[in-house]
């Protein structure tokens, strides 16, 4: 080959070099674009979606509100519109889904201290008969009791304070203070993974001290009122809750199943002031799964005191 003939052919490999190096980068600018527009899109779905989210919110706590206004009667059951399956009115291209809890019908751990130092014997006694129809033995009631007492006196024999938690790998301190999530009690001594996932549907971590409402509590929270009452006992009074709910306390109490038994009518009631709701909202690829804990104030308003949000894109 010619001088010439070479340069050109040099000329040509080199030209088609250069094509493909700006075609790769034309490539790389387009593919990071579309991932950044991409990026920004999902951003403005998330903050879109979250604002859905406190939209329900205020949506879920209005109905509560205004429900209580229209009663006669301060009653809350599981045959109410709140216990089904909610429909929000209509958010432009989001897809939701909403379902409501009464957080009154499982056993209140921060019932268990009653003052300083002084355990609420009725609470001690019931979170431990909940433990056994769960077959999960009370080696850490007293322990569950030390964690939210706000006193640093450590309960005997299974009780649990600083020194016992701080020997851990990692070590850790009580918390002595009321649970803000039940899920704290996963911290507390002898407690287990697998324990916590069978006792989680039934306990729940409440500001104040709450009776239980024996129209929504389920069987085994139920059972938990007393030590005489056996499981067919509490799954009769579950499936004979009447259609409108209990009335009051007094018209359970008169349910056969409960005859000569000695339960404190103080602690029930049928009515609510503390509810969980679970929504799920999906806005184009971005979906928002959220758990609230709102609080009716009777009558007068209300107000979401917990909140737990993911995002899954």
């Amino acid at each position: 080959m010619t001088a010439p003939g070479r340069q050109r052919g040099v000329a040509l490999i080199t030209a088609m070099l250069a094509v493909a190096i700006v075609t790769v980068l034309a490539v790389e600018l387009v593919t990071r674009q579309h991932m950044d527009v991409r990026r920004t899109q999902n951003m403005l779905a998330r903050d879109q979606a979250y604002m859905y989210s406190l939209a329900v919110e205020r949506w879920a706590l209005s109905m509560l509100i205004e429900k209580r206004r229209e009663q006669d009667e301060a009653v809350d059951h599981l045959n109410e519109m709140w216990a089904e399956e909610l429909t929000p009115p209509p958010f432009e291209g989001a897809q939701m889904r909403l379902r409501m809890e009464d957080l009154q019908g499982r056993f209140n751990l921060n019932n268990l201290v009653a003052e300083p130092g002084t355990d609420d014997e009725v609470a001690m006694e019931r979170f431990s008969q909940l433990l056994l129809g769960l077959e999960i033995e009370p080696m850490f009631v007293q322990a569950t009791a030390d964690w939210i007492d706000i006193a640093p006196d450590v309960r005997f024999p299974d009780g649990a304070g600083d020194d016992w938690y701080s020997r851990l790998d990692p070590p850790y301190r009580v918390a002595n203070r009321p649970m803000v999530s039940a899920s704290e009690l996963r911290l507390v001594r002898e407690v287990e993974d697998e324990q916590w996932r069978v006792i989680a549907p039934y306990v729940t971590a409440l500001p104040e001290a709450t009776p239980i409402n024996v129209n929504t509590a389920p069987p085994a929270v139920l059972r938990s009122l007393t030590p005489e009452m056996s499981e067919d006992a509490a799954e009769d009074l579950a499936e004979d809750l009447p259609e409108d709910g209990w009335r009051s306390v007094e018209d359970f109490l008169a349910h056969p199943s409960l005859a000569g038994q000695d339960i404190d009518a103080g602690t029930l009631s049928v009515n609510s002031d503390y509810f969980l709701l679970r929504s799920e909202i999906s806005l184009g690829r971005v979906t928002i799964r959220s758990e609230s804990v709102l609080f009716r104030q009777g009558e007068g308003g209300g107000q979401v005191i917990l909140r737990r949000q993911g995002f899954f894109d």
